[in-house]
Formats: structure tokens, C-alpha cells, sequence
């Protein structure tokens, strides 16, 4: 191995390490505690120059209470009595402000094992203790927020689902106090049914994925009664390494019911506008058989058909889990297998995306496509078979629907941009297009007709 040899002897290599050691004080003392040595570590650490502090006491850079205390003959037969003595306090500059240090003191001995003095080294650990002591806030301030939460339920568990912290109000919520849960499987707090079909492994496996997994269901308290909790399961790291999952949980129970009450009222309320619309439906019909002039008849069957389309809506709300909203795919189909049973001559093609649209929007798009399938009915094919097809595509935030036969085509007189013409059913399709906000085209395609409608999805 090859070697560098060092200018000057041994003694002038130590005195080198102590002298380059700027971030340490390192200073060696007599056994009265005078300062014998000083280094430069020690001048730019407390302020005292080496001509200054040498041959003085180094009692003079403890606090004044410490000095009364005696600490620093306390902390010297220490040294002398142990081999060392670790100090950790406030000490004094030169300028009388203060600094937290951390030092080590250890006796000097001679060749022949006889001590002669000391040797102390220190080092300004202000900053440290200032984090530590902001670390420790921080964490008595979050300590103290659990504690406070007694609404919601805060704990956490270990990568195998074990408790190992858990708030007041995780007690409050779940009955069990910190000392008997702390341990134990979170899965106890989960339905049986639950935990055998895997929730709460499916719940960590989504918060590792995703960051997050939301918990909306059933959970089981101490005394075995249940309740609705609501709430937010997140993954912990320490280190950026997994150490487990951080759970928030509030006893939702009583909005749970509620919005559980008021779906069943919105259903029961549907359910009862369907049947009086139907019974309005039936009553039109009736006095479309009893007319005598075939116009008024004709009216009130276009009336009838109009009113069991609304009808229609209403029963596929209160039959779905969402009663605001309605999927225009599914609706469609059976608006068109409806219309098609209407007639013993004609036919209707439906090719839908699946869209979910509000209830009310659904209502306004059924009667557009009620108008014109039935006007194709009765204007492209009056007396023969026939098809009338129906596509609706919904791309981003827009819906095209378009209805479309290959009749007769559109009459000689017919103007795309008449608004008040006299036919009742273009009236009520120009006046469903204006509420939906759509735009209209019309297009006589020889053979047939087409209505193209574009409209956003949302009104």
C-alpha cells in the first residue's frame, strides 16, 4: 500500500485535525478548569479569541444558573471519575446570547497513564433542537386535532390491517376504547358479509392504486349494532416506504335513511304521476273512439300518444336506482318498441350510444321522437309498410339524433324554415328543439326524409 508521509512529527498532525475542525470547539483544560487550549472552532462558536478565554475558567461559558448548580465541576469529576462525561445545554457566547450545544468531556493523560487535564468538544445543535422541537409541536398539534375529532373516527392500521393507532373519536364512534382495539384486525369492524366477499382488502388494494379509496357502507360496532359510515381510506408512508393505511370515518346513518326516505317518496311520487298520465291517456283514447268528426279523432289520438310517452318516462324512473337521470340508449329502444306495437303497418329501427341524460331532458327528447316517428307513420307511408330508423350518438358533450324513412318524401310545399306552419306536430318539434337548445336540419332525401337534431348533452 503506498503511503503519504505528513510534514512534521505526530503532535503536529493532531494540532492540525483540532485547528481544522471550524464546525467544533474543541479546547483542553487544567484540572482547576482553566482553558489551556483553544481552537479556532472554539473562537468562531463562542466569540472568545484564543488570547481572550485562555487561562480563564471555562465556567464562563455556562448560564449563570448552571454556574450557581456547579455544573461544570459536576460534569468534570464525571469525566475524571467515568472517562467521559456527555453534556447537553444551553451555553453562553461571548456577547451573552445563548446556543443549545451538544459536547463530550474526557480526561488527558500523559505517557506514564497520569491525567493531566481535559479535553472537551462541542457543537451548536440549536438548529436540531429548534426542528426537534418543531417536530415535536407539530406532532402534540396533530395529537391534540385527533383527540379534538370526536365526530369523525381517525385510526390506523399496518399493511396486514392490524390497529395500531385509534382517536377518541374512533371510541366514541365504534365503542372500543384505544387499550382493547390497538392490535387487533380492522376487518371486525367490517359487516361479515363484507369481509368474506373481500371488501376491506379490495378498499387497501384501491387506496394503494389510486391514492385513495372512498367508504361508503354498513360498519359494525363493539355491542354488534351497525351503522352507516362515510369516509376516506388513504395509504402511509414513512420514508416514502409503505407502512400502512390512515382510515377517516364519520357516522353518516341518519343521512344515510334520509336520502334512503326521500328516494322512496321521488319513486312513490313517479309511480303516481305515471299512473294518472296513463289514465289521461286512457280517457283521450276513449274519446278518440267515441268522436265523430275523423280530424278530432285523429287529434286526440296524437294527444294520447304524446301524454304516454310522459307516462313512459315516469315508469322507467321510479323502476331504476337513479330516479334524476335516465340512460337514452336503454330509453329509446323502449320508446321505439312501444311506437312500433302502436302501429300494425310499420316498423322502428333504433341504434342508440348509451348516454346518460337529466329526467327532464329525457322528457323533451321522448316527445321529439314521438312527433317524428309518428309523423313519418303518417305522412312517409300512409297506407303501405314501412321502416323509420332512429340514431342517436353522443360524442364529448354533444348528443346527434337523427330520425330518418325512406316515404314519400317531404311535400312540394313543405318549408325547412317555416315556423309557424300549419301543422301541430312540426309546432311542438320546433318548439322541444328551441328547449333543448338544439339545432335543427331537415333534409328531403328522395327517396324519405331526414331530421338531423344536434343538442349538448347537458341543458
Amino acid at each position: 500500500m503506498d503511503q503519504c508521509s505528513f510534514p512534521g512529527g505526530e503532535d503536529e498532525i493532531y494540532r492540525h485535525i483540532v485547528e481544522s475542525a471550524f464546525d467544533y470547539a474543541i479546547f483542553a483544560m487544567d484540572l482547576s478548569g482553566a482553558v489551556t487550549t483553544w481552537n479556532a472552532g472554539a473562537s468562531k462558536l463562542f466569540g472568545y479569541s484564543a488570547e481572550e478565554i485562555i487561562g480563564q475558567n471555562s465556567a464562563i461559558i455556562f448560564s449563570f444558573e448552571d454556574q450557581l448548580a456547579g455544573a461544570a465541576l459536576k460534569e468534570m469529576r464525571l469525566a475524571l471519575s467515568t472517562g467521559r462525561a456527555d453534556d447537553n445545554r444551553l451555553h453562553v457566547k461571548k456577547d451573552g446570547s445563548f446556543f443549545w450545544a451538544s459536547g463530550l468531556m474526557m480526561p488527558l493523560r500523559n505517557g506514564a497513564g497520569k491525567v493531566y487535564g481535559l479535553i472537551k468538544v462541542v457543537r451548536d445543535r440549536t438548529q436540531s433542537l429548534q426542528q426537534d422541537e418543531a417536530l415535536r409541536a407539530s406532532e402534540e398539534r396533530l395529537q391534540l386535532i385527533l383527540e379534538s375529532a370526536v365526530d369523525y373516527a381517525i385510526f390506523a392500521f399496518d399493511q396486514d390491517g392490524r390497529i395500531i393507532s385509534w382517536n377518541t373519536g374512533a371510541s366514541r364512534i365504534f365503542g372500543y376504547e384505544e387499550s382493547e382495539i390497538l392490535g387487533r384486525d380492522a376487518r371486525i369492524l367490517f359487516l361479515p358479509d363484507d369481509r368474506e366477499d373481500g371488501a376491506p382488502d379490495r378498499e387497501m388494494m384501491t387506496a394503494l392504486e389510486r391514492g385513495s379509496a372512498e367508504n361508503e357502507r354498513f360498519h359494525l360496532r363493539k355491542d354488534g349494532s351497525t351503522f352507516w359510515g362515510s369516509g376516506l381510506t388513504m395509504p402511509l408512508r414513512v420514508d416514502r416506504k409503505r407502512a400502512g393505511f390512515l382510515k377517516v370515518l364519520r357516522d353518516d346513518t341518519e343521512r344515510h335513511f334520509a336520502e334512503e326516505h326521500q328516494q322512496v317518496m321521488v319513486r312513490e311520487m313517479s309511480h303516481r304521476v305515471k299512473n294518472s298520465l296513463a289514465l289521461v291517456a286512457a280517457m283521450l283514447a276513449m274519446q278518440a273512439r267515441s268522436a265523430k268528426e275523423p280530424e278530432a279523432s285523429r287529434a286526440l289520438r296524437d294527444a294520447e300518444a304524446r301524454v304516454g310517452t310522459i307516462a313512459q318516462v315516469h315508469d322507467q324512473l321510479w323502476r331504476q336506482p337513479h330516479v334524476e337521470t335516465v340512460d337514452l340508449s336503454e330509453f329509446l329502444s323502449s320508446l321505439c318498441q312501444r311506437l312500433e306495437q302502436s302501429s300494425a303497418l310499420h316498423r322502428v329501427s333504433i341504434d342508440a350510444d348509451g348516454c346518460v341524460v337529466d329526467a327532464d331532458r329525457a322528457i323533451q327528447i321522448a316527445l321529439l321522437v314521438n312527433e317524428l316517428v309518428t309523423n313519418a307513420f303518417k305522412h312517409a307511408y300512409p297506407a303501405v309498410h314501412g321502416v323509420v330508423t332512429v340514431n342517436a350518438r353522443c360524442a364529448g358533450d354533444e348528443i346527434r339524433l337523427e330520425i330518418f324513412d325512406n316515404g314519400r318524401g317531404l311535400p312540394p310545399d313543405f318549408s325547412p324554415g317555416e315556423t309557424n306552419g300549419r301543422s301541430l306536430g312540426m309546432k311542438i318539434v320546433r318548439g322541444l328543439v328551441q328547449q333543448l337548445k338544439a339545432e335543427l336540419r331537415i333534409e328531403n332525401r328522395q327517396p324519405g326524409a331526414g331530421f338531423v337534431i344536434r343538442m349538448p348533452k347537458d341543458g
